[in-house]
């Protein structure tokens, strides 16, 4: 991290309104290397509105300072001197042996316009947190609720949660020059599906006398990180199964690195989490496929419609990264687990369900009017079945209702919600 000055101890928050899977999935990339335009207030001052056209095709990113503490000042909203163009890259100095942050709120706009635009999914990865005997940068990533999916190698800096909030900080204190994108011991990277807008805070901890100003920035997209640090547990699987009063989790995985134990985690309103409890090892393998099972027969399942499900899987060193969130109707028809995700959609949706028999099964999107907007027939067998539609982006947003039928008969229905 360049220092233009003294030492510091750099602090950076994301918060965003960013069901996460592998981070092999096609996601954007938003790019902030076009020139800003001053929307309304005084430029660099608290309360200015910037925008920055066409971050991604057809979508501006407006972005506000909304506060700074403890005398910090905003020197450059985006210094591309020394950083990768298409990050952003706000440059903040504070005063001498203070602790001072500058706060943005970051949307994602239809081009031209301030109505928000849900991007599908998005990477932020926060880069260059390194350090000196004076200085340990850290970058606090506080994702509101849901769930979202985080790698590091965790070479130089260490990544913890508490509540929603993941923190990335050094450890080494080994000071890289301006902002290197190839110093992949420190950086650590974040995901989350169904992106509109975020809060963004940068600052700094002076621990010695004198002013400091830092270079810091985030970079929306992934990286490869060096082999040999721990990377997520690849799933092959995430299911659950009604029976009776109880619910029965299993996952497959096809690959493990570092893995030490799963945590399960429960919703009822699919933000609020809380552990059920720890899963150690795998009920079978064959391979590099390992199977594990949770039952959930909790009195508190009684009574409830849908119940929600995460696994958080953590490393031998202390990281972790969270599954997809997996929703469980609990009051379907005798004989079927029915799960529908994700929800919100935006172009796809998978049906996962299982039946006690063989027969003629029938997926329809309804709007609110009940006219089907959509349908997909298709032939299952007895036991667990998915059945995938795609290419629903062309539908209005909002509410929808998905009907499930299994030869002619309707098994359930659940709402949905379209951005």
């Amino acid at each position: 991290m360049k220092t233009k000055f003294t030492s510091v101890v750099l602090l950076c928050t994301l918060i965003s309104l960013f069901s996460s899977k592998s981070f092999s999935q096609t996601t954007l990339n938003l790019n902030f290397s076009n020139t800003p335009v001053l929307m309304s207030g005084t430029a660099l001052q608290v309360n200015a509105k910037y925008r920055f056209p066409n971050v991604s095709g057809g979508t501006d990113a407006i972005v506000s300072i909304v506060s700074a503490t403890a005398g910090a000042t905003l020197t450059v909203l985006d210094d591309n001197a020394i950083t990768k163009p298409e990050s952003f890259s706000p440059n903040v100095r504070v005063l001498g042996n203070s602790t001072g942050l500058i706060e943005f709120n970051i949307k994602l706009v239809v081009a031209g316009t301030e109505v928000l635009k849900v991007q599908d999914s998005l990477f932020a990865t926060a880069y260059d947190v390194d350090g000196t005997s004076t200085v340990k940068e850290w970058d606090v990533l506080d994702l509101g609720g849901g769930t979202v999916s985080y790698q590091s190698n965790v070479l130089e800096i260490a990544v913890t949660q508490s509540g929603t909030t993941f923190t990335g900080k050094n450890t080494a204190g080994i000071d890289y020059p301006g902002i290197d994108s190839s110093a992949k011991k420190v950086m650590y990277t974040i995901r989350k599906n169904a992106v509109s807008s975020f809060t963004y805070k940068c600052g700094a901890q002076v621990t010695g006398g004198g002013n400091i100003t830092r270079l810091k920035s985030i970079y929306f997209k992934s990286f490869i990180l060096p082999s040999g640090g721990p990377l997520p547990v690849k799933y092959a699987s995430f299911d659950a199964t009604v029976l009776d009063k109880a619910v029965m989790l299993k996952w497959v995985t096809e690959q493990e690195i570092n893995n030490n134990y799963f945590e399960v985690e429960r919703s009822f309103d699919a933000s609020t989490f809380k552990t059920l409890g720890l899963v150690l090892g795998a009920e079978s393998s064959a391979g590099s496929m390992k199977t594990y099972r949770f039952k959930d027969n909790s009195i508190e399942l009684q009574g409830k419609s849908v119940v929600y499900y995460r696994l958080k899987q953590i490393d031998k060193n202390g990281t972790f990264t969270y599954s997809t969130v997996l929703a469980v109707k609990l009051q379907a028809k005798a004989g079927v687990s029915l799960q529908i995700s994700p929800n919100p959609f935006v172009e796809n949706l998978l049906v996962r369900f299982t039946s006690s028999e063989n027969g003629s099964a029938q997926v329809r999107i309804l709007n609110v009017n009940g006219q089907v907007v959509a349908t997909k027939q298709t032939t299952i067998t007895k036991g667990y079945n998915n059945i995938q539609l795609v290419g629903l982006n062309n539908l209005t947003a909002g509410m929808y209702i998905t009907e499930v039928s299994l030869n002619g008969v309707v098994l359930d229905k659940q709402k949905l919600i379209k951005n």
